[in-house]
């Protein structure tokens, strides 16, 4: 074998470990059904990938030439579509979406059968016993459409399912708030889109063989974007499962403090300089904790702040708000740091406090699509009211120029 190939079924066996994992899991849970589709997605794309470096064996052994070809691309395309459903799953699983499943289901089967059915119509072009077969040139090389009819086939379907995919994977990101299953999600969707640029290098192969043309570096690109595609979805889908036995989702939940406390410092250190009152002592030093210390303190800040919030200020701001609502993405973050501009200012000034106080509770919570009682969505929020502080052109310098709190890092 040669070391392109040793180094595939090196990978291969590494998803192997990583699917054995998800197996293992379905074992103990039977009935979960986004699971089950979870792991025929990475069966199927973990055969894919073992099918690759054994192709010249496999197809001696079936005595077809380029049958382990066609078989690598319907286990790729099942994998794409198990892939699809898995994640309406994890967004939904009413009755409309189980219908999604199933047509998808039902679309992936004719066109693997479309495939099977194509495949025979063209026939090999070499002999398994010739030269250019057992010298692997014709496996290492990128088939012309006449040659291979079923891999444009495949691309046309492939290209159209990981399209798909993407949209389904970028809309669950949007409400996965966990740190591992977040990074898992990501990386998926990193995985989709080298998908999606395979295809399209595949295409680009393919139209450069049909023409002559010679495609050594368009093959290795190809080669490589198909495993680094799969690598990357099979390691999102694992990591919540062996990233706490490694401590991973220890050293993120740290990595995503320190970054919090870096968004949380400016917006603590303006209330702090107007209610010196909110530092607590000692000053916490691990991340996580200083991320807690850093939320609570804010939020006792806009409680001491809260009379002089006028509810009549609230309104006029939230007009103001309501008018240029299109250029702002996040409004009540910007009413919020608008309200605590206002209150730091007037007392400052020595202004007595309002005589209609605000309710902050309107405009601290988090939105009504996010658990109030969720720590983690509190703690965006205000990181958010942060970034539309430092907006703000009343504190915009202030923000930019004041320290960090102590104990900071």
């Amino acid at each position: 074998m040669t070391p392109i190939q040793v180094a595939q079924l090196g990978v291969a066996a590494t998803c192997w470990v990583m699917t054995a994992i998800k197996i293992g899991h379905l074992v103990r849970r039977p009935l979960n059904l986004p699971l089950r589709f979870m792991c025929l997605t990475q069966s199927a794309i973990t055969l894919a990938l073992t099918v690759q470096p054994i192709a010249p064996q496999l197809d001696r052994a079936l005595g077809i030439l380029g049958l382990s070809r066609a078989l690598g691309n319907c286990l790729t395309l099942l994998a794409v579509a198990a892939g699809h459903a898995l994640f309406i799953l994890l967004t939904a699983q009413d009755e409309p979406a189980l219908r999604q499943v199933r047509r998808g289901l039902a679309l992936s089967a004719a066109s693997v059968a479309a495939i099977a059915a194509l495949f025979p119509l063209a026939p090999a072009p070499y002999d398994l016993a010739d030269p250019h077969v057992r010298s692997l040139a014709y496996y290492n090389a990128t088939a012309t459409p006449a040659e291979a009819p079923h891999t444009v086939l495949y691309l046309v379907c492939l290209g159209w399912w990981v399209a798909h995919l993407a949209v389904v994977v970028t809309r669950y990101a949007r409400i996965v708030s966990r740190p591992l299953p977040a990074v898992g999600t990501r990386l998926i969707a990193v995985g989709v889109l080298i998908g999606l640029a395979y295809v399209a290098t595949k295409l680009a192969a393919m139209v450069a063989a049909s023409v002559g043309a010679s495609t050594v570096v368009l093959d290795r690109v190809v080669l490589v974007q198909y495993v680094v595609a799969i690598l990357a979805v099979l390691i999102g889908g694992t990591v919540p499962a062996w990233g706490p036995k490694v401590g991973l989702d220890r050293l993120l939940d740290s990595l995503l403090a320190r970054r919090d406390c870096r968004r949380l410092g400016p917006l603590w250190q303006l209330l702090h300089d107007a209610v010196p009152q909110i530092a607590l002592r000692p000053r916490p030093v691990e991340p996580r904790l200083r991320r807690v210390r850093l939320t609570i303190e804010i939020l006792d800040g806009y409680v001491l702040l809260s009379p002089w919030m006028s509810a009549r200020t609230e309104r006029e701001v939230r007009r103001r708000a309501e008018h240029h609502a299109s250029g702002r993405s996040d409004p009540e973050a910007a009413i919020a740091a608008e309200m605590l501009a206002l209150a730091i200012s007037r007392k400052r000034a020595g202004r007595p406090p309002a005589g209609d106080p605000a309710a902050i509770r309107s405009f601290l919570e988090p939105g009504a699509e996010e658990d109030p009682a969720n720590a983690a969505a509190q703690v965006q929020r205000l990181a958010r009211i942060a970034h539309a502080m430092r907006r703000h052109s009343g504190t915009a310098s202030r923000s930019r120029a004041c320290p960090r709190p102590p104990g900071e890092s």
